[in-house]
């Protein structure tokens, strides 16, 4: 009687186990970097939002400061149009009173001279308190937003029912009556990021 040798099917060969641990290694990376790009969108996504929401306070500040804007003959209210960089970086100089927001806020009621501009890629805000002084120990200069490719702001004339790109009271017989604000972002995206904000100008009488 003769018998035929069995052949074995209860292991793997050195090239299956090596084939199996590749190709599990290859779906792990796979699923990871999956997970790292979701991860990594969602947290861009969520500092946008907040970067955005942010700057949209900042200008909801400045729109209620120039809300309560006025005219005063030494200090009178200003919208220089200007550019850096081929950028627009225009200026803002104005007279208010009010509680004044700041690094060293004021308790009391105060007339203060408050100029936005930009300066490279920053916005500022700067504030003299002493309106007659010769030095600049009267002023704060707080930086409002950064990244920022450019700052236009444009002045609406009720008499001329017209938009312009620069103001000066002296020569128009007073306040504008609106505004429009646009922030230009440089941001981690593909295209420049653009914020804009209407404003009224001027204390109510």
């Amino acid at each position: 009687m003769s018998f035929r040798p069995l052949h074995s099917e209860q292991g793997f060969t050195l090239v299956e186990v090596l084939l199996a641990v590749a190709l599990v290694a290859v779906i792990a990376t796979m699923v990871f970097s999956a997970l790292y790009l979701t991860a990594s969108a969602i947290d861009r996504t969520r500092a946008a939002a907040g970067e955005e929401q942010l700057l949209r306070s900042t200008l909801r500040v400045m729109a209620e400061e120039l809300a309560m804007s006025l005219q005063h003959p030494a200090s009178p209210w200003l919208g220089i149009n200007a550019q850096q960089g081929g950028e627009p970086a225009d200026t803002i100089a104005f007279m208010t009173v009010g509680s004044f927001r700041g690094m060293s806020a004021a308790t009391d009621t105060e007339m203060v001279r408050i100029v936005y501009t930009r300066n490279e890629t920053s916005l500022m805000r700067i504030v003299r308190r002493n309106l007659f002084g010769i030095n600049d120990e009267s002023l704060e200069q707080m930086e409002l937003a950064n990244k920022v490719r450019g700052f236009n702001v444009r002045y609406y004339n009720r008499t001329g029912n017209i938009w312009s790109d620069e103001w000066d009271a002296r020569a128009k017989s007073g306040l504008p009556g609106a505004g429009l604000i646009e922030l230009t972002l440089d941001q981690d995206v593909p295209e420049p990021r653009i914020i804009r904000q209407w404003v009224s100008v001027g204390a109510p009488s």
